[in-house]
């Protein structure tokens, strides 16, 4: 693996991590300043509209200025953002701020964090982009997804053995992280000239051939969304666990789904011979197969059986759609379609937990019901729709790929 491929590996990580790292201490921190779940969810969703509403705008800005310098500003800003919302933290702990003043502290923080984080990933996936044939595109994407996953799951993890020493440590390493990622991307990725001179192109993404793909990562991203937001939620319903018993059958079988879908990407990565649409159908139907399962078989071993078949079947879809939306347009727009990528995992985000959590007061089934149908209504239309022709694409230089 070429110094540039270990550098947009480590980078997305780290952005995924400084992402996932705040949510494990998030409810506890919130009880300790004295403020309610309501402040919780206001303060992460503001965030996550923030990542939908800048992505695309770091996008472009890739195609315009240059990858590594929008990656280089993406992991300053966090920095910035996570030492303002560490301090913010430190002061409420400490009852130097309280009452609106610290709420609207911590909302400007986050969302700022929200802000920031999704420079590194548009740019990131629109460089692998430009490095990549459209043969080797999916082994490049799952590259992203794999870093993606692994983020996912070492963040929380990160999270629970320096919040052993105190709540708010893990919050110093958020801070830390980006400039070590800043370093290494300054030292190890190359010179990268801009791929438009002027203003980039316009990108609709409902345009014929890209919003397919986009839908098949809004179908994505949401059912990972709902199996974390209601999943603790349905299984102490359904197996009528102790809050302990929750938490550890949710921890070890989100870390089973995410080291499944690492392990896939992985594979993909090594045997690029699928295509988007096969990788997106076998993974529609293997989530499917494991929300099922988590429908109709009310026992912990078929519960970590569907956990992991969704791990499998996730790390399928998320280099699919992500490689099929890149192809589906033009060299010169690869970091505006990169930026619609992250705009869509935004807006899961903010969509995902409203929707799942409301559908689970009605009916404690329903939230998985609704994520099978998405699925499977995507992977129908995918199936009767034609492949579109991809415009044509011009790859860099080789040097840039090693």
């Amino acid at each position: 693996m070429g110094r540039v491929r270990v550098s947009i590996f480590f980078s997305v990580f780290v952005a995924m991590v400084g992402l996932m790292i705040i949510a494990p201490v998030m409810p506890p921190l919130i009880r300790e300043l004295g403020l309610s779940e309501t402040h919780s969810g206001l303060i992460i969703s503001l965030g996550s509209v923030a990542m939908a509403v800048m992505a695309p705008v770091w996008g472009r800005w890739s195609d315009t200025k240059g990858r590594k310098p929008v990656i280089l500003i993406g992991f300053l800003g966090m920095f910035v953002s996570y030492v303002l919302f560490t301090l913010t933290m430190y002061a409420g702990l400490a009852n130097l701020i309280g009452g609106s003043l610290l709420v609207t502290l911590l909302i400007v923080a986050r969302g700022m964090v929200g802000m920031f984080i999704p420079a590194v990933p548009s740019s990131a996936q629109a460089y692998m982009a430009d490095v990549t044939d459209e043969k080797g595109r999916a082994s490049g994407m799952a590259l992203i997804g794999a870093a993606n996953g692994m983020g996912l799951v070492m963040g929380p993890a990160i999270a629970g053995v320096f919040a052993l020493i105190g709540l708010i440590w893990p919050l110093y390493i958020g801070a830390l992280l980006p400039l070590i990622a800043f370093a290494v991307v300054l030292l190890l990725i190359p010179p990268h000239k801009p791929i438009v001179t002027e203003k980039a192109p316009k990108l609709n993404p409902f345009q014929k051939g890209l919003r397919l793909y986009l839908f098949a990562g809004l179908a994505t991203m949401m059912s990972i969304v709902t199996l974390q937001v209601v999943g603790g939620f349905y299984f102490q319903d359904q197996l009528s666990l102790t809050t302990t018993e929750t938490a550890r059958m949710l921890s070890f079988g989100m870390m089973l789904s995410g080291i499944a879908m690492i392990f896939t990407q992985g594979v993909q990565m090594k045997n690029p011979k699928w295509q988007p649409r096969s990788l997106i159908l076998v993974g529609s139907l293997l989530v499917i197969a494991g929300t099922s399962l988590f429908l109709f078989v009310i026992h912990a071993v078929g519960f970590y059986i569907a956990f992991f078949l969704f791990g499998v079947g996730t790390g399928l879809m998320m280099p699919g759609f992500m490689a099929g939306a890149s192809l589906a347009v033009s060299r010169e727009q690869q970091g505006g379609v990169a930026g619609l990528v992250g705009a869509v995992q935004g807006v899961s985000a903010v969509i995902a937990p409203i929707l799942s959590t409301s559908l689970y007061q009605l009916e404690k089934h329903l939230p998985f019901g609704v994520v099978s149908v998405v699925v499977l209504v995507m992977a129908i239309t995918m199936l009767v729709t034609k492949a579109k022709s991809a415009p044509a694409t011009t790859v860099l230089a080789t040097k840039h790929s090693e």
